[in-house]
């Protein structure tokens, strides 16, 4: 299986995770940013993506469709610039208020640093089209997006990204058993589509950081967090603030948070 790849490489860079986001560093954490930074005021790629509001850079961004049995789900890859191999590639679900333009900013940053992304829409979001017995079932969707990452890039290491429901739905997909090497939960709720993620945590057997801010989601929400991941073996990682995919972009670069995310995936 492609979880049991870098187990002990991703508990090493989990303890950086902590180091750089823990409660005690979780407010500088959040002020400070580097790397690259997105221009705001344009250009922005054009066609099918004009709505997203993607700025141009040198990473690759091409709209896409994943056809899976029962299932059309619009999609956009991103690529590093200069048809370089990725060094590993983000699977990303979103949020309830977005779709998957939503992941653009985080995805192409991800990508100008070598890793490559494919953002969708879930079932019941954006102009996806579903005919799977359950919508909320996020299995055979990102086992149809997974089939494509492996086309595109079969070499290269695959994180699962989810940001509040897709972080709830990552969970989900990696206790059901999706092949892949490491996974991201963002402020995903404790339940989700009426599955208490307490309930599947001991089919979890690769850790994975669990990321939320208790200011925004509250206590309830951020102590559930750290027990799934004491339940997981994952490293929780509490923030500031903020919220999904607010925790790892801020004024068009990435969070120390986000930064980390990108080299967990990258280990």
């Amino acid at each position: 299986m492609r979880s049991m790849k870098c187990v002990a490489a991703g508990a090493a860079i989990l303890g950086l995770l902590l180091a750089g986001c823990g409660a005690d560093d979780a407010g500088p954490a959040r002020a400070k940013a580097s790397g690259p930074v997105l221009p705001t005021d344009g250009p922005y790629i054009e066609g099918e993506l004009g709505g997203c509001f993607l700025p141009e850079t040198d990473a690759g961004v091409e709209p896409m469709q994943v056809v899976g049995k029962e299932l059309e789900l619009p999609a956009i890859r991103f690529s590093p610039p200069d048809g370089q191999d990725p060094s590993a590639v983000l699977v990303m679900l979103h949020q309830t208020d977005g779709d998957r333009c939503g992941w653009g900013d985080f995805a192409i940053l991800a990508a100008l640093h070598g890793v490559a992304g494919l953002s969708f829409d879930l079932c019941g979001y954006g102009d996806a089209d579903c005919g799977i017995k359950d919508p909320d079932d996020p299995v055979p969707q990102v086992q149809a997006v997974l089939s494509e990452v492996e086309k595109q890039w079969p070499d290269a290491p695959v994180v699962l990204v989810g940001a509040s429901m897709g972080g709830s739905q990552t969970v989900r997909a990696v206790a059901a058993g999706v092949d892949v090497d490491g996974w991201v939960d963002l402020s995903g709720p404790s339940n989700w589509a009426g599955v208490d993620l307490a309930s599947v945590a001991d089919s979890i057997s690769t850790p994975g950081p669990i990321a939320i801010a208790e200011d925004t989601d509250g206590a309830e929400e951020a102590d559930a967090a750290q027990a799934l991941a004491q339940a997981t073996s994952s490293e929780f990682v509490p923030v500031e603030a903020g919220h999904g995919w607010e925790l790892v972009v801020e004024e068009g670069r990435l969070t120390p948070l986000g930064q980390q995310v990108v080299t967990y995936a990258a280990r």
